[in-house]
């Protein structure tokens, strides 16, 4: 049956040039994502997130632990646009986040590798898995949309942060990879919403192709680099170049982040001892989300072969520590989570010791504490 169909697809191409090409239309990807009032009222409460509008190769790749800007440039991905609504790690009950979003690829057969590229990158979301911190990671069954799709459901859990679970549904339909991403407290929530969602896009992208979807693009929030209003001045929390033994060049500035309220980042090149050292200093709307993204970075690093933990409980403030040991270069990471910051040092030479990492972790401590943000 599969075979007759797509020899009668290809007969009304060869037969009617014309009237195929009359049908197809450039798609104005801004347009195709939902907006909130096709979201349904649970969604009502949802404001629009800072990460919503063009994805780039390079902002895509951020959402792969192995993705590059080349990688998806030799896929064939060409742009994409998304449109957000709330806040996934809030911890609150119902539905805390609601993300589609669309790709364009050069062919259908590049979209087709683009989406198993993406389903790999979910399959192995369950190697975040790390005491402490709880994940479970499963593919689900959904009705089928667009030429293929598929879905995993993955929920997180730990003794500092409120359960939360995402519905991750892709569908590949002609030049196009389709996502929806529902978060929710609860599994049952978010999986009841996302397949819903996946036929609202799906036959919004269709009629886009065809020319018949009259919209206009949503509105876009202004993003402004800087101190979070009401928040505390992250620049006292940067370290310094007199803070490290050895030469040191620092370039810290606030930079626009997608999730966090403010991120002030502090690289330096040279680095003491550390060949590169970079600091960001998070500042989130809610405590809850301090501690996922915390935790959610020191498990990713964790799953990766030759790490090992350097315990930094005494430091408290959420302190935890690792270090990668890797052929040529090994890499150090120090995340802290307390209240409504969360902090990431990141190091990398060519040797590496624990004393080294837990040195700087330690006056990044007493940089937290002094300010009156420790715990």
């Amino acid at each position: 049956m599969r075979i007759t169909l797509l020899g009668a697809a290809l007969a009304s191409v060869v037969l009617v040039p014309a009237a195929f090409a009359s049908r197809a239309h450039r798609v104005q990807l801004a347009l195709v994502p939902l907006p909130k009032a096709a979201l349904g009222s649970a969604a009502h409460g949802l404001s629009l997130a800072r990460d919503s509008g063009p994805v780039s190769n390079v902002a895509a790749a951020t959402h792969s632990p192995d993705g590059t800007k080349a990688k998806l440039k030799k896929l064939g991905r060409l742009n994409g646009y998304a449109l957000e609504y709330g806040n996934a790690f809030t911890g609150t009950p119902g539905i805390t986040d609601v993300r589609t979003s669309v790709e364009e690829y050069k062919t259908a057969a590049d979209a087709g590798r683009g989406l198993a590229f993406w389903q790999k990158g979910d399959s192995e979301l369950g190697k975040l898995d790390q005491p402490g911190f709880a994940v479970t990671n499963v593919r689900v069954t959904l009705p089928a949309v667009g030429a293929k799709h598929f879905a995993y459901l993955t929920s997180y859990s730990a003794s500092n942060i409120a359960p939360v679970s995402g519905l991750d549904e892709q569908v590949a339909d002609g030049r196009y990879v389709l996502d929806v991403i529902v978060t929710a407290g609860s599994a049952s929530t978010a999986e009841a919403l996302a397949p819903k969602l996946a036929k609202k896009l799906d036959a919004r992208l269709r009629l886009a192709r065809s020319g018949r979807l009259h919209a206009k693009p949503v509105k876009l929030p202004k993003l402004r680099a800087g101190p979070s209003p009401g928040g505390p001045d992250l620049t006292k929390l940067a370290l310094k170049a007199s803070d490290l033994v050895g030469k040191a060049t620092v370039d810290k500035q606030y930079v626009n982040d997608p999730a966090a309220a403010s991120d002030f980042s502090v690289l330096m090149i040279p680095a003491g001892p550390f060949d590169i050292l970079d600091q960001e200093i998070e500042w989130y709307p809610s405590a809850n989300e301090a501690s996922f993204f915390a935790d959610f970075q020191h498990a990713s690093v964790l799953a990766q072969p030759g790490t090992s933990t350097i315990d930094l409980s005494s430091l408290g403030d959420g302190a935890q520590g690792s270090i990668t040991q890797g052929s040529s270069v090994s890499v150090g990471l120090v995340v802290f989570s307390t209240g409504r910051l969360a902090e990431f040092l990141f190091m990398d030479s060519q040797t590496l010791d624990a004393n080294s990492v837990t040195s700087v972790a330690q006056i990044a401590a007493s940089r937290i504490d002094a300010a009156g943000l420790g715990s």
